[in-house]
């Protein structure tokens, strides 16, 4: 067969006339049909025969309109592809690539839920921007729609870079700025949550306060990563990819020493086993918590935070203890400065204090002058 010219063919078992013809470098099949109606044709009579010759030449033709700049060609194995399938090709490059976690998980579920089962060739940038409508309507945040929005066209690129399809919609990304979470704890507050958590949990939320880290990098932390009086951060487990250290100092100190009394693990009627996780739950990693975490919010009264605002309540902390910002990032794990101030959030009192200090300066200065305004006499 001819790459240029495709061929009409009948198949064994089928009632059908079929024609084969190449797109993107592989070969394309399919049931012949009438051009202008649709309707497959039966290999009956040579009439259909003819029919199936302009359906050939018909897909040939929008072929050769993609290479002359026309619309992307969309062929039978590109129309059966489901959303739902897009996304399990995504959620097997980023599993690859250690990229999987429990909130792009979410996401996910959400897109799917919305369009699983549309075919992606049929999806349209109209239905996604209506979908992006419907939840801004139901009171979603820009950086939480962003994050589905993100996932589907990152699903699309995933499938266009295999060459499962060749197309993918136009989606619009809303704008994130003044759409910032500015939460943090006051350590009264942290410590009323902390009070109400699962005693598994507990001491994960105070390495997190202390340290700023990440909840999956707290979470990968094994005895193997600790040294005498250092922790080890892999740089697999690293969201910069970069090794991380931090010193077992105070109250971390004393964090990891009660870790180390829950290390064994007893079972009735079992041999005592040993945990390979700093922090776990009955010898396991510490899975999805945020249901926990917000029950303990509620039972201390107050208004939900996000476990990642520990994050934020470190850098916080860090800065206003006068610990110099390239230390500081060291220990939370930042890379860039501009990420680092947005998580280092000053309250209105520190801005207080901030201006009493500058102009309890200047009044000290001593070669602070007084200008005579107007010009006056």
């Amino acid at each position: 067969m001819s790459r240029g010219q495709g061929r009409v063919f009948e198949r064994k078992g089928s009632p059908y006339l079929w024609v084969a013809y190449y797109s993107h470098g592989r070969e394309e099949r399919e049931v012949a049909r009438h051009v202008r109606t649709g309707e497959k044709l039966e290999a009956t009579t040579e009439k259909n025969r003819h029919e199936a010759e302009r359906w050939l030449k018909h897909r040939l033709g929008e072929i050769a309109a993609e290479k002359h700049g026309g619309r992307p060609f969309v062929g039978p194995s590109q129309e059966r592809i489901t959303v739902d399938e897009l996304l399990d090709g995504l959620e097997r490059d980023l599993r690859l690539r250690d990229k999987w976690r429990a909130a792009v998980a979410s996401s996910a579920k959400a897109v799917r839920k919305r369009f699983g089962t549309w075919r992606a060739a049929e999806l349209t940038s109209d239905a996604i921007g209506k979908y992006i409508e419907g939840l801004r309507e139901e009171g979603y945040r820009n950086s939480t729609i962003n994050r589905r929005t993100q996932l589907l066209g990152q699903a699309y690129k995933v499938a266009m870079r295999e060459k499962k399809l060749s197309t993918s919609p136009f989606i619009t990304h809303l704008s994130e700025i003044g759409n910032e979470r500015e939460g943090f704890f006051e350590t009264t507050d942290f410590e009323a949550v902390v009070s109400h958590l699962p005693e598994y949990l507990q001491d994960f939320a105070r390495f997190g306060f202390l340290t700023g880290w990440r909840k999956s990098s707290i979470n990968s932390l094994r005895w193997a990563d600790l040294g005498d009086d250092v922790i080890y951060l892999r740089a697999e487990n690293s969201k910069t990819r970069k090794a991380e250290t931090i010193p077992l100092e105070g109250e971390l100190q004393e964090i990891i020493e009660r870790r180390r009394a829950a290390t064994v693990i007893k079972e009735e009627g079992k041999e005592p086993r040993f945990a390979e996780f700093v922090f776990h739950r009955k010898g396991e990693p510490i899975g999805d918590f945020r249901k926990a975490w917000a029950t303990a919010c509620r039972a201390a009264n107050v208004d939900h935070r996000l476990f990642h605002d520990l994050r934020r309540t470190c850098a916080r902390n860090l800065l206003a203890a006068g610990v110099p910002q390239a230390v500081a990032m060291k220990i939370t794990g930042h890379r860039t400065d501009s990420i680092f101030r947005r998580y280092a959030i000053v309250n209105e009192e520190q801005k207080r204090e901030a201006l009493a200090k500058a102009q309890k300066y200047i009044a000290d200065s001593p070669t602070r002058k007084v200008v005579t305004m107007g010009g006056g006499k």
